[in-house]
C-alpha cells in the first residue's frame, strides 16, 4: 500500500514456524506457506534485543545522519535479524532499497536514478511571434501525492530534448484544464539547445490561430524515498533517492548499493543465502512529469519505427500518471483525431513497459545469486501493463488495499500467474484506512479469504511493528502511519494471544492453495496500460459458481497456450473458454492465437462490441487485427453476445458448466477455487455474503472418487458424510455462515487416510443437526462410525443404499446461560507512558447478564481495552432415552472480537471465526456425567481502539500524537461494543450410531 512517514519504516516480513509432524502438508504446513508479517522498524536506532524480540514474537533516530539505511548502524540491526531468522527457524523477505525499495542514497543526478521529460509553455497569442529564450521547466507540485510520496525537488540539470509548436483550437471549461490541440510543428531543430534561443513565427495565415511552445527538459525527478538528516556530511546521510524504473542502471543502482553498504562483509552475505526467502519492492510511490529514461527517444524510435515528438502532448493526460489522479501542471491535451492520442499512448506505454521489463529482469538475476527469489508489486499505479508484468516475476503481490479488496483486481493478478506457473501469488493484506488498532481478527480474515477465494495463495498481514522503546515515542509502542491505517500486530494487541490459531488456519488454505495446478473455468482476455480496477461488471457467473481469470496478451503466447479438446492449456489452468468482455484492443499477436484457438475447437465469447483494433499507430497492425478476428467471429464456436445479462446462456449452449456448480438458481457473493493433484481434486468454497445459506453444490467429474472434508482451523481431515452422485458429478449440500470457508477433497486413493465408512448418508431431514465421524476404538482407523446428532422431533436419514432410518429426538430442553462471572483485564501504560510495557487493571463483575463491556460499567470500562475472561457453570441433564449418548453445543451469539473457550478445564478446538449472528461450538466431548457440574470458560480479546480514542491527544510516535492526523475519526466514531453480549444458551441433543 502506499505510504509516508517522517521516518519512513524499515520493511521485512516474517513466515511463522510449523513445529509438529505434517499430514501431506495439510496439518502443520511448512514455514514456506505461513502467512507474513510485514515488520516495521522505525530506523537502525531501534534497539537490537527488541528486534530478536520481535522476530521471535513473529516465530529514533534521532538522526538519519547516524542511522539512516546503508550505515553501519543499519548493518548491525540487519545482521541482527538475519540472526534471529535463522535462530527461530523462519524465513527473512526484505526490501532491495529504504522504505518500501524503491531508492537508496546516492549523490544526486547519477546514472540509475529517476529520469523525467518535464516542459514548459509560451503562449503566442494570435497574430503575435516569438523571439527569445525558452524558459526552464519547473517540478510539477503533486499536493495531490503528498499523503502517499515526496515531493519532486526543484535542482539540477536540465537538457533541452524538443520545441514543439503547437495551435490551441480550443479551451473548453469541462473537462477543466483540457485544451484542444491542431497542428504541431516540430521546432527543435531551430533551437539550440545551450542557449535555448528561437525566433519563431507562425505560419502564414494563421493569424486567428493561438499558439503554443512547448519546450521539453529531460532531466532527473530528484524524488526522495526517505528525507535526509538536519546536519548530513555525505550521500548515505542525505537520505534516499527513487532509482529508474525504466532501464537496467535503475536496478544495478539499487543492486550495487545492497551489495556494497547492506552486506558488504562475506559473513552476511552468507547469512543472507541461508536465511533469503523473497527480496521485495512496494507498489511504485513515485512521481514525474512525465515518465522516461537516458535513450528513451533512441528506444522508441527503434521499437515503434518513428520519432516520439509529435506525440509528446497527448501523453500528458491523467492516466499517464501516478494512479490516475491528475496531469502534473493542472492541463491534458487532446486532438481532434483521438485515434493518433491513443495509437501515441500506447506505443509509449509500450517502450515503457520494455524498459520497466529490464529493471525486473536485471533485478531478478541480483535477487538470484542471493539464494532469494524476487517478489514485487508489478506495474500498477503506472501506465504499464499488470497483467503482462505478473509472469516476470518469482511471486508477484497486490494489496488489499490498493485493490480495494476486489476479488476482480486479484483474479487480474492471479491469472497471468497461473499461466506462467508460479505457485505464489502474494497479497499486503488488511490495510484499512481508518485507526489503527481497530482491526479484528475476523476483519482480517475478510480481506484473507476474499483474496484466498479468487487466487492468491500467500498474504503478508499488514503488519507488525517494533515494539521497543523509541525517542518521543508511548504506550503501546511505535505506530506507522499516523495512526490512520491498520494493523500494529503483536503482543500490544490483546488478540495477539489468539494469533495461532488465525495464523495456522491461514496456512493450511495457503498450502492447499499452492498445492498441485489451479482449474480456472474461463479466462477473460485484457489489455489494460495502466492497469484497471474495473471487471467484468456483473455476478452471473459468480452466482452459479463459475471460477475465472484475467489474461494478458504475454499469457496467451506462453509455451502452454495450447488448446487440446477444446480446452486451453490443460496442463494448466484448463480454461474451457475465453470471454472478451467489451475488450476490443488486440495485439496482431493475440489476434492470430485466438484464430488458432477457436480452429482447434475452443470456444469464443464476445461480449458487447465485435469492433476489433490494434495496439499503437502502425496501419498494417490494424487492417491485420480486423482481417483476423473477421475470420474468427464467423467461426461456429465463436459467439457473440450484446450484454453480459446473455452470456450464462451463452455458456450454457456451448455445454460449459463450472467445475464447481452452485445449484438451484444460484447464490451470490460465494466463491471458490479448484486445485488438482495426481491423487486428489480441492475445491474451497467461501461465503462472503451476510446471511448463513445451504447451497447443493455439484462438483464436475469426480465420481468414484472418496470425498473428504478438511478443517482448516483444525487440521483434521475426515471422510465427507453426506453427498450423492450424479452422473460424473457429486452433489453435496454445503451450509456455510457469513465469512466462512470449507475445502472438501475427492481423493483418487483414500488408503492412506481414515477409510471412510461403508456407506454414508445421501439425504437428511427434521432435526439432524450433524452428522460426525467417530472412531470408537482409539488407534483403530478402521473402527470408525457415523454420529447423528438429534434435535427435539422426528429425523430422517437416507442411505447411498437406499436404505432409510427414522427417529424421534428427545433431548432435554435448552439451557439459558443468563448469569455469568466476569474478569475484565484492562490493557493500559503504565505510570511512565514512554515504556512500552502493558500495565494490566483488573476488574472483577460476579452474576451479572452478560452486556458490552461499556454497559457493564460505562464509568469504569468505557475506555477499556484488553482480555474478558468469562465462567459459567452448570449441571450435566440426564439423557430421556437411555440408549443415546447427551451432546451439547454452546451458542454464544455474535462475536466481533477474538475467542478460545475451554470446558471443565479442557480447551475446545479453534472457534471458526465467522460473521455469524450466533457462534456455537460442539461441547459434547468434555461433559462431565449426567447430574454433575461443568464450567464453561469463554476468553474474548478486544481491540486497543478504546484505550487509544479515549489518549489520543496522549499517545505519541516521535513526538506526533495520534490527534493530529486522526481525530476526525476518533470525534466520529464512539467506543467500540466489546465483550460477550449474549444470548448465551446450551442445545442438548441426543446422538446416535447410525452406520
Amino acid at each position: 500500500m502506499p505510504s509516508l512517514s517522517v521516518l519512513a519504516p524499515i520493511l521485512f516480513s516474517l513466515s511463522l514456524v510449523a513445529s509438529t509432524p505434517t499430514f501431506d502438508g495439510f496439518v502443520s504446513p511448512g514455514v514456506e506457506y505461513r502467512p507474513k508479517f510485514r515488520y516495521w522498524l522505525p530506523d537502525a536506532s531501534a534497539d537490537v534485543d527488541a528486534v530478536v524480540r520481535d522476530i521471535g514474537e513473529i516465530a529514533a533516530p534521532t538522526n538519519w545522519s547516524e542511522y539512516g539505511f546503508g550505515t553501519e548502524a543499519y548493518r548491525a540491526i540487519f545482521r541482527a535479524v538475519m540472526e534471529a531468522v535463522a535462530q527461530n527457524k523462519i524465513l527473512l523477505d526484505f526490501s532491495i532499497g529504504a522504505n518500501q525499495g524503491q531508492g537508496v542514497p546516492s549523490e544526486p543526478e547519477q546514472s540509475g536514478l529517476a529520469v523525467e521529460m518535464a516542459y514548459v509553455n509560451v503562449t503566442v497569442p494570435a497574430g503575435g511571434s516569438f523571439n527569445g529564450t525558452l524558459p526552464l521547466s519547473t517540478q510539477p507540485a503533486g499536493p495531490e501525492l503528498g499523503q502517499f510520496m515526496y515531493g519532486l525537488e526543484e535542482f539540477g540539470q536540465q537538457n533541452l530534448s524538443a520545441v514543439l509548436a503547437v495551435e490551441v483550437l480550443d479551451q473548453p471549461e469541462e473537462p477543466p484544464g483540457t485544451v484542444v490541440v491542431g497542428r504541431i510543428i516540430d521546432l527543435s531543430d531551430h533551437v539550440d539547445p545551450k542557449t535555448r534561443f528561437i525566433s519563431w513565427v507562425p505560419p502564414s495565415g494563421d493569424a486567428g490561430s493561438t499558439w503554443r511552445l512547448m519546450a521539453w527538459y529531460q532531466r532527473y525527478t530528484n524524488q526522495r524515498s526517505i528525507n535526509g538528516g538536519p546536519d548530513a556530511r555525505n550521500f548515505l546521510q542525505n537520505g534516499s533517492w527513487i532509482v529508474d524504473h525504466f532501464s537496467a542502471e535503475g536496478a544495478k543502482k539499487m543492486t550495487r548499493f545492497f551489495d556494497e553498504y547492506i552486506v558488504p562483509e562475506a559473513r552476511d552475505k552468507e547469512a543472507l543465502f541461508r536465511v533469503a526467502k523473497y527480496a521485495w519492492e512496494d507498489s511504485m510511490e513515485m512521481n514525474s512529469a512525465l515518465w522516461w529514461t537516458q535513450g528513451f527517444a533512441e528506444r522508441f524510435r527503434t521499437s515503434r519505427g518513428y520519432d516520439i515528438k509529435t506525440c509528446l502532448p497527448f501523453l500528458i493526460r491523467a492516466d499517464t500518471f501516478w494512479g490516475a489522479i491528475a496531469v502534473p501542471y493542472g492541463e491534458t491535451f487532446v486532438p481532434p483525431n483521438h485515434t493518433f492520442a491513443e495509437g501515441c499512448n500506447d506505443d509509449y506505454r509500450i517502450v515503457l513497459q520494455e524498459g520497466y521489463e529490464e529493471y525486473v529482469q536485471v533485478t531478478r538475476e541480483w535477487v538470484h545469486t542471493k539464494g532469494a527469489e524476487y517478489s514485487n508489486q508489478p506495474a500498477y499505479n503506472l501506465p504499464l501493463n499488470m497483467l503482462d508484468s505478473v509472469p516476470l516475476m518469482d511471486a508477484p503481490e497486490g494489496e488489499s488495499f490498493g485493490f480495494d479488496d476486489n476479488t476482480d483486481i486479484y483474479r487480474q493478478m492471479a491469472g497471468p500467474a497461473h499461466m506462467a506457473g508460479i505457485p505464489v501469488i502474494s497479497s499486503e493484506c488488511g490495510a484499512q484506512r481508518g485507526s489503527g488498532y481497530t482491526q479484528t481478527l475476523q476483519d482480517l480474515l475478510w480481506h484473507t479469504r476474499r483474496g484466498l477465494a479468487t487466487g492468491i495463495t500467500m498474504n503478508v498481514f499488514h503488519g507488525y511493528g517494533y515494539s521497543g522503546t523509541f525517542v518521543n515515542t508511548t504506550w503501546p509502542g511505535y505506530t506507522v502511519f499516523s495512526y490512520v491505517f491498520t494493523e500494529m500486530w503483536g503482543p500490544r494487541m490483546p488478540a495477539w494471544k489468539h494469533m495461532n490459531d488465525t495464523v495456522a488456519y491461514v496456512s493450511r488454505n495457503q498450502y492447499l492453495s499452492q498445492t498441485g495446478t489451479s482449474k480456472v473455468d474461463l479466462a477473460f482476455y485484457q489489455y489494460a496500460a495502466p492497469f484497471d480496477k474495473v471487471g467484468y461488471d456483473d455476478n452471473n457467473l459468480e452466482q452459479m459458481g463459475f471460477t475465472y481469470d484475467y489474461l494478458g496478451p504475454r499469457s496467451f503466447a506462453a509455451d502452454i497456450a495450447t488448446v487440446e479438446n477444446g480446452i486451453l492449456a490443460p496442463e494448466g489452468p484448463a480454461y474451457k473458454g475465453i470471454v472478451f468482455n467489451n475488450q476490443t484492443k488486440l495485439t496482431v499477436e493475440v489476434a492470430k492465437r485466438m484464430k488458432k484457438f477457436a480452429e482447434a475447437g475452443l470456444p469464443l465469447f464476445i461480449v458487447g462490441r465485435a469492433e476489433f483494433h490494434s495496439v499503437g499507430i502502425r496501419g498494417e497492425d490494424a487492417a491485420l487485427v480486423n482481417s483476423t478476428m473477421i475470420d474468427v467471429i464467423a467461426m461456429g464456436n465463436v459467439f457473440v453476445i450484446p450484454q453480459a445479462k446473455e452470456l450464462p446462456a451463452a455458456l450454457a449452449g456451448a455445454k460449459i458448466r463450472p467445475r464447481t456448480l452452485f445449484t438451484g438458481g444460484g447464490v451470490a457473493n460465494w466463491y471458490s477455487f479448484w486445485r488438482n493433484t495426481e491423487d486428489a481434486d480441492f475445491a474451497f468454497i467461501y461465503n462472503d455474503g451476510t446471511e448463513t445459506k445451504r447451497v447443493a453444490v455439484s462438483f464436475e467429474g469426480v465420481v468414484g472418487r472418496t470425498p473428504y472434508v478438511l478443517d482448516a482451523w483444525t487440521g483434521d481431515v475426515a471422510p465427507l458424510l453426506l453427498y450423492s452422485p450424479d452422473g460424473p458429478n457429486v452433489n453435496v449440500p454445503v451450509t456455510l455462515a457469513p465469512n466462512q470457508t470449507t475445502v472438501i477433497a475427492f481423493v483418487s486413493d483414500p488408503c492412506a487416510l481414515t477409510p471412510p465408512p461403508a456407506t454414508v448418508a445421501s439425504a437428511i431431514a427434521g432435526g439432524v443437526k450433524a452428522l460426525k465421524y467417530a472412531q470408537i476404538t482409539p488407534g483403530r482407523p478402521t473402527d470408525g462410525r457415523i454420529l447423528a446428532y438429534l434435535s427435539s422431533g422426528p429425523s430422517s436419514i437416507r442411505f447411498l443404499n437406499n436404505k432409510t432410518l427414522n427417529f424421534t429426538g428427545r433431548p432435554p430442553s435448552p439451557l439459558r446461560l443468563p448469569v455469568w462471572n466476569i474478569t475484565i483485564n484492562d490493557w493500559q501504560s503504565t505510570d511512565n507512558r514512554y515504556s512500552m510495557d502493558t500495565a494490566v487493571n483488573v476488574h472483577y463483575y460476579k452474576n451479572r447478564e452478560l452486556a458490552a463491556w461499556k454497559d457493564l460499567d460505562p464509568e469504569m470500562l468505557t475506555a477499556t481495552s484488553g482480555i474478558g475472561d468469562y465462567t459459567v457453570e452448570f449441571n450435566t441433564p440426564s439423557a430421556k432415552s437411555p440408549q443415546r449418548r447427551l451432546g451439547g453445543r454452546v451458542h454464544l451469539g455474535p462475536i466481533k472480537d477474538s475467542i478460545r473457550l475451554w470446558v471443565n478445564g479442557n480447551r475446545l478446538p479453534p472457534v471458526d471465526l465467522t460473521g455469524s449472528i450466533d457462534m456455537i461450538a460442539d461441547i459434547t466431548d468434555h461433559l462431565a456425567a449426567a447430574g454433575q457440574p461443568n464450567e464453561l470458560r469463554v476468553e474474548l480479546a478486544s481491540t486497543l481502539y478504546n484505550r487509544l480514542q479515549a489518549e489520543k491527544d496522549i499517545t505519541w510516535t516521535f513526538g506526533l500524537p495520534a490527534s493530529l492526523a486522526n481525530d476526525a475519526y476518533y470525534a466520529e466514531n464512539p467506543p467500540r461494543e466489546y465483550g460477550l453480549v449474549g444470548p448465551a444458551w446450551i442445545e442438548w441433543l441426543e446422538i446416535v450410531e447410525i452406520v
